[in-house]
Order: C-alpha cells, then sequence, then structure tokens
C-alpha cells in the first residue's frame, strides 16, 4: 500500500508539475515588466539629474564665455566685445516662450483645462497675477547677468548662497511666517562664510556684487510669488505659468535693454552678419552661434528644473543645488583660470554647512506631514 500511495503521489507531481511550471513562469512574466519600468524610472531619474546638473552649470560659463570670447571685429573700426547682458535675455526669455508655446500646443492639444479655466487666463488675470511675476523674474535674470559682466561665475555662486538668509527674512517680513530655532541659527553661519569669500575674492569687483546680491533678493522674492501661483488654488502649473510669464518677461527687458544698452545690441549684430562690399567683418557667425547655444541652454534649463521638481523630493532638489554650486565654482576656475583662495574654499564649506542647517526644516515638516497623513491613510 505505501508503495502504491508513494507512486500515485509521484503520479499526482508529475501531473501538476506542467501547471505550476506555467504559473511560475508567469509570474516571472509579470514581475519581468515590473523590474523593467523601475529600472527604467530609476535610469529617467539619473539622466534628468544629470541634465540639470550640466544645463545650471553651463547657462553662468557659457553667458560668462560671450562677454569674454564673443567679439566681432569690423575693419577700419576695430573689435568690440559683445558684453550686453539683458539683450541675452531677452534671446534667453524668446526661447523658453517658444519652446514652451511648442510644448503646449503640440503635446498637450493647448492651454485650456490646464488652469482650471476653458480658454486659460484671460488678459485681466494675467495682468494681476503674471505681470508683477514677470517683472520680479526678469530684473532677477538681467541683474544676474549683469554681474556676469564684472565677476567669475565662481564668485557669482558664492554670493548665491545667501538665498535661504534672503528667503527667511522676507517670508518673515511679507508673509509673517515663523521658523524654528535651527532655521535662526543656519543664519549666521551663512553669512561668516559668505563674508569670508567677499573679503578673499581676488576679483572682487562692487558693482557685481551688487548686481549679483540684488538678482538673489529678487529670486527669493519671485519663489515667494511663484510658490502662490503653483499652489492648488491657482491650478497652474509650473510650464503654463513660464508660457504666460515669458513674452511678458521679455517686454520688461526689452524696454530695460533698449533704456541701458540702446539699440547697440542689435546693430552690433546685424553689422557683423551683413557687412557692406569690400569691409572686411569676423565673428559675427560665431557670436551668433554663441547667442542661440546660451538661449536653448536657458529654455531647456527651465524645462529640466520643472522635470528634476517631478522625479525628485524639493529637499533633494536643495541637496542638489549644494552641489551644483561647488561645482560651478570648478568648473569656472578650470575654464577661466580665476583665482580661489583657500580660505574662500572654506567660506564655501561654511555656506554650505549652514544651507544644510536651513534645509532640515524641510525635511521636518515632510516628516510631520507624513506623520498627519498616516491615521486618514489607514483609516481609509
Amino acid at each position: 500500500s505505501d508503495m502504491r500511495w508513494r507512486s500515485q503521489a509521484q503520479g499526482c507531481q508529475c501531473m501538476s508539475s506542467p501547471e505550476s511550471k506555467d504559473s511560475e513562469n508567469a509570474e516571472e512574466a509579470s514581475e519581468a515588466p515590473a523590474l523593467s519600468a523601475a529600472a527604467w524610472k530609476q535610469l529617467e531619474t539619473g539622466l534628468v539629474v544629470i541634465s540639470w546638473f550640466v544645463l545650471n552649470i553651463s547657462i553662468a560659463s557659457s553667458t560668462k564665455w560671450i562677454f569674454v570670447q564673443g567679439k566681432i571685429c569690423i575693419q577700419d573700426t576695430g573689435c568690440q566685445t559683445y558684453k550686453f547682458p539683458i539683450a541675452i535675455t531677452v534671446i534667453h526669455m524668446l526661447f523658453s516662450w517658444v519652446l514652451c508655446r511648442i510644448y503646449i500646443l503640440t503635446v498637450r492639444g493647448g492651454v485650456a483645462g490646464h488652469c482650471g479655466k476653458s480658454q486659460g487666463l484671460t488678459w485681466r488675470q494675467q495682468l494681476k497675477e503674471i505681470m508683477p511675476l514677470s517683472l520680479c523674474f526678469a530684473l532677477s535674470v538681467a541683474m544676474g547677468n549683469l554681474s556676469l559682466k564684472y565677476i567669475y561665475p565662481s564668485f557669482n555662486q558664492m554670493l548665491g548662497s545667501m538665498s535661504p538668509l534672503i528667503t527667511v527674512l522676507l517670508a518673515v517680513l511679507l508673509q509673517r511666517k515663523s521658523f524654528p530655532l535651527k532655521t535662526w541659527l543656519s543664519m549666521p553661519v551663512i553669512c561668516a562664510g559668505l563674508a569670508v569669500c567677499s573679503l578673499k575674492e581676488l576679483n572682487f569687483n562692487a558693482l557685481g556684487a551688487f548686481y549679483c546680491t540684488g538678482a538673489t533678493v529678487l529670486r527669493a522674492l519671485k519663489s515667494l510669488i511663484q510658490g502662490r501661483l503653483l499652489s492648488p488654488s491657482h491650478k497652474l502649473d509650473s510650464v503654463t505659468l513660464l508660457y504666460y510669464m515669458a513674452p511678458m518677461a521679455a517686454v520688461w527687458l526689452s524696454a530695460l535693454m533698449l533704456l541701458m544698452e540702446g539699440a547697440e545690441p542689435i546693430l552690433l549684430l546685424l553689422a557683423g552678419l551683413y557687412s557692406e562690399p569690400g569691409t572686411r567683418v569676423t565673428g559675427g557667425g560665431y557670436v551668433l552661434m554663441l547667442l542661440v547655444i546660451s538661449g536653448l541652454n536657458a529654455c531647456l534649463l527651465n524645462i529640466a528644473n520643472f522635470l528634476v521638481t517631478s522625479y525628485t523630493s524639493p529637499v533633494t532638489l536643495q541637496v542638489l543645488g549644494n552641489v551644483k554650486s561647488c561645482l560651478s565654482i570648478a568648473v569656472s576656475v578650470a575654464i577661466f583660470r580665476n583665482s580661489l583662495t583657500v580660505e574662500q574654499a572654506i567660506g564655501v564649506g561654511t555656506c554650505l554647512i549652514g544651507v544644510w542647517l536651513y534645509n532640515q526644516k524641510d525635511q521636518k515638516n515632510q516628516k510631520n506631514q507624513k506623520v498627519m497623513a498616516s491615521p486618514a491613510q489607514r483609516s481609509a
């Protein structure tokens, strides 16, 4: 009987083995797409972060390169460097608007449905909501590019580390927000690092430092206005907001360009491209190529900013920003051969420590939000 039972059991196992193999194969087949999707997601995130790094670092260096190497030489007139930061910023805005328009019309099929309105924002809403942001954004980018006319990208990045300090002060003054003690303790650390960086800067320029500081203040103000417009109550996303903001910013910047730089940026570029017969002109095509590269860099950077925000968390984005500052300083020193003292390196490290302390409040807020959301998730 034992032998008969064993033979029957073996027969059952043999009969059931094809089905079990089929089920195992089905499970493996179902797991394979999940694994490949997760791996593809990690690959996408890595590519987005790398692109964000490259575009962020290259935008300041490419703009500075135009100021240093973008020369147009005209026979019997001499050579002139294309040092027109506001005109370059106008080009950045126009490129950003064109790319956003192509994306919205081709990929999304229009603005409708992405603003909570059937026809998008009205002119009255744009004047009330978008125009203040466009003015703040235009001035911040213009002052940032103006600073690169006088200082190197490395010192520009050092001064840009004061952004958390400015953001906290503006939030307290304008929005009556309160911050924890750890945030306030990070402020003296950031200030001390900035003081060391500024005092030990061998290529210090007061006007360049002023423009860079003004750009940082305006960027902090822009972030507060932008945060309000991107809140759920306004139903705007980043691409749509840039689509509405870029042409307004271009108008503001064009008026500022005519006021401060006149028509010289346009006339010089036209003279470099269209010369009279018998007049030898060089550098016009090269400057135009640099302007196109810089414009593409600017609009791709705006897209990368949107993508990296969606693929990572806000805290991760701030950490990446700190790493980007260090890499930007290193790239500036490598390309332009400007001096970087040991004291400045210590100052940069001190600034980054202060920024790290400042970022801890976001990690704490995220943990509190998860704790508050967990009971609702459990009840669901």
